[in-house]
Formats: C-alpha cells, structure tokens, sequence
C-alpha cells in the first residue's frame, strides 16, 4: 500500500511540472533581477535537499534545515554537524557549516554560509595578472526551535552578513522564521519559512523569500536511548517533496519536486526537477545519492552520513555538491 502511494505522489509531481512548464518559457526577466545585496544567500545549504530538487520545507529533517526552515529544528534528537562543499561555475565555491543541540525541549544551533571567488587585477593587457584577490560574502547565524505541542514547532534564526568586494566591505543583519506542521502519525509535513528578511549597509535590500512546501513519506521508528521528552530517531523508506519558492524582490517564484528512496537504511537515491516562471539557468533537473552508517565499537554513538547532488547545465556549467552528517 505505501509503494503504491508512493507511485502516485510521482504521479502528480509529473503531471505538476507537465502543467508549469509551458509557462516556464513565456515569463521574461523579473525587472528587480540584479537589484539586491548579498546575493550568495540564495546559494541553498546542503547536499541531500539540492538532489530532491530544491524542496525541504516540509521535510525539514536533518540539520540541512537550519539553511531552510529553522522550524524544522526540533527533529534534531541529540546533535548533528553538516558540512558542505558546493563546486560552481567560474570557479564560485560556496561552503555551509551548520551544527545543531539539543537542550531539554527546544534545539539551538549555529551556521555559516559562504561563497568565494578569486578576480584578478590588471593595470594593463598583461598576460598574467599583477595580483589576485578574494572577494565574496559570508553569513553566521544562531538558531533556535522550540515545539507547540506534538504536532507544530516554530524556529528562527538571526544572521549577521559581511561582503567583501576588493574595495569595500558590506555588513548587514538578517533573520529567517518558520513554522512547520507534522500530520498523520508523522508522515506527512507541511512547512513554511521567511528567509532573509533585513537589509544591508546604505538600505539595499536582501534577496528576501517565501518558502513553502510539505512532504508526505514513510518511515521507521528507533529506539530511543534517553528519557528526554523529544521526537524519536527515525530513519526514511522514501520521501516525496514539492516547494514553492517565492522570491519577494528581485526574481519570480519557481517549483521545486522531489523524491528520495532509502535501500536497506543505508543507500539513498534522490531525483529532483526545479520549474521557474523566469529564463533562469537553474531551472531543470538534479540528482543525488547518500550513504549512511552507524559507526562500530569506539564509534558506536556516531551516526555518519555523505551526501552528493549534481546538478547538469549546458550553459553555465554542471555543479556538484558534497556534504556530511554526523549525528553523536
């Protein structure tokens, strides 16, 4: 009964995108593209959301969602630390840590979100450069989540932002706030989030959003190893996610689909397909795959898990993602 659902839920993510697409193409430019700061705060934190396509506001999980909907928090059973690496095009690295505790019935946690690239200085048509320098933006946050009962929790988080262009040096703050709902003996999660909503130095605006989405999935309970009142550890057979995206400034929404399927508790496949109502090169379909394994003997506590998504483009180039999960 669960695979035919399953089958189903794909059923309708096709039918969606079936629908969306002919629209994809007939939308021109949003007139504010280009108009904010802090540009790298749309760069999507995580490997394993980026390989669904793009949507985890509902899913909302894993310390991944600390970069999405910080409601999502409150699935964090003891401790877990991501980091990622994300390989770009004209060599743009961006970089995300995040790391999130439990303590008694609320999560904290911490994050960075980065993205750098080296520009090269010339005084003259000069073969090799005179000198080379970094430039590009971070932004450290501090969360916290905090559960409304057995089915609704609510998080935010507060960022403070530097750029570093050569010449000058943009400082601002940020914060994003969410909610997430979970439904029917947990399988189902509907999730909304405000993302960047601040400003910058000299009253430009940040690439404020909207997130929304839900998942529908199925899963198995572990047995739990504390007698702190908090979610049990679960572990996924498969998940089926879909988000809206709504950028409030300077771009126009875009869909996101996704699925994930666990083999035997270790072996993840991921597939995703973004749709945006604008001529954007992100638009178009990712992939990913996860391994997991609990550790063994000193390592016995320790949960790890590696994560991969690519994302093909003929225009500006594919795009690999790598992160990891550790959960102690």
């Amino acid at each position: 009964m669960m695979e035919k659902r399953g089958a189903v839920l794909i059923v309708m993510a096709l039918l969606m995108i079936t629908a969306v697409a002919p629209y994809a193409n007939a939308v021109n430019i949003h007139d504010g593209a280009g108009t904010v700061g802090a540009a790298f705060l749309k760069v999507e934190g995580g490997s394993r959301p980026v390989g669904m396509g793009g949507a985890f506001a509902g899913l909302a999980n894993d310390i991944n969602t600390i970069f999405w909907n910080p409601a999502g928090l409150t699935a964090v059973h003891d401790q877990e630390l991501t980091a990622m690496q994300h390989f770009s095009f004209a060599d743009i690295n961006n970089q995300s840590i995040g790391y999130a505790q439990r303590m008694d019935r609320f999560v904290w946690g911490a994050s960075f979100l980065g993205s750098f690239t080296e520009i090269e200085r010339r005084q003259g048509p000069t073969e090799d450069p005179d000198s080379t320098v970094t430039v590009g933006g971070f932004a450290t946050g501090l969360s916290i989540a905090y559960p409304l009962g057995s089915a609704m929790s609510v998080g935010g988080t507060a960022k403070v932002i530097s750029e570093q262009l050569d010449i000058q040096n943009v400082y601002g703050a940020a914060a994003d706030v969410g909610l997430i709902l979970r439904m029917l003996d947990n399988r189902l999660g509907i999730g909304v989030a405000i993302q960047n909503a601040g400003v910058l130095d000299g009253a430009e605006n940040l690439p404020m959003a909207l997130r929304a989405g839900f998942a529908y999935r199925a899963w198995e309970a572990m047995e739990a190893e504390t007698e702190v009142e908090a979610p049990m550890p679960e572990r996924e057979l498969w998940a089926f996610v879909a988000d809206a995206h709504l950028p409030l400034i300077d771009a126009n929404p875009s869909f996101h689909v996704g699925a994930e399927r666990w083999f035997y508790g270790s072996i993840a496949a991921r597939i995703g397909y973004r749709i945006g109502l604008n001529e954007n090169p992100s638009d178009g379909l990712s992939l990913g795959v996860g391994v997991r394994r609990s550790g063994e003997d000193a390592l016995a506590n320790i949960d790890f898990q590696f994560d991969y998504a690519f994302v093909p483009d003929a225009y500006v180039g594919n795009a690999h993602r790598v992160s990891f999960i550790t959960r102690f």
